[in-house]
């Protein structure tokens, strides 16, 4: 009998340890050598199971667009049949734990490379764009007399807030995230003006 295939664990390790090393030393400054050290691999190890550095992050950019749909539907799951704009609000723009804040330095981490590396781009729209059409049909179903157009216009507005957001968390400025917060309600409120 063949041996099962290790390739799915090793990629997990792999990615696992690249987290790990971008929470200890920031993606700049980790090597293909810190991944495979941290994985308790060899660097060929590493190239057989993904590739190349830009390959390992690329392949962590993957992981964490699949992550980010998986939240989504997971939230919206968890939205009460009334009230969810504000729900939504409140959940988006929640304080943080010590897993929300790594989980943003991975995010910030992993956008910082879409400058250079197309798969992250592509990947970094596409959360964006899912983030954003989530926004417009829980507002179009909350507001259906509103203008689409405000609708679209107002997502982007909260869209905007949640990453400004996201990245004051790990500086521990609560205050500013919940004057994005009440922004974001502000924004909402315009919904029922359109």
């Amino acid at each position: 009998m063949a041996r099962p295939s290790m390739a799915g664990q090793r990629r997990e390790e792999i990615l696992d340890a690249l987290e790990q090393c971008i929470l200890e030393k920031g993606i700049q400054a980790t090597s293909l050598e810190n991944i495979a050290e941290t994985a308790g691999m060899k660097r060929t190890i590493l190239r057989h199971y993904i590739g190349n550095r830009d390959d390992i992050i690329c392949a962590l950019s993957q992981r964490w667009a699949e992550k980010y749909s998986q939240q989504w539907q997971e939230l919206l799951a968890w939205l009460p049949g009334s009230n969810r704009a504000q729900a939504l609000i409140d959940a988006l723009f929640s304080a943080g734990s010590k897993d929300k804040v790594n989980n943003t330095i991975i995010g910030e981490a992993i956008f910082s490379e879409a400058k250079r590396l197309e798969p992250i781009k592509l990947h970094q729209k596409q959360t964006m764009q899912e983030f954003i059409r989530h926004l417009i049909r829980e507002f179009s179903t909350q507001y259906p007399g509103s203008d689409e157009s405000t609708i679209e216009l107002v997502s982007y507005g909260i869209y905007s807030n949640y990453l400004m957001s996201e990245s004051l968390l790990p500086l521990g400025m609560l205050d500013e995230i919940y004057k994005l917060k009440q922004a974001s309600v502000l924004l909402c409120s315009q919904l029922l003006k359109s």
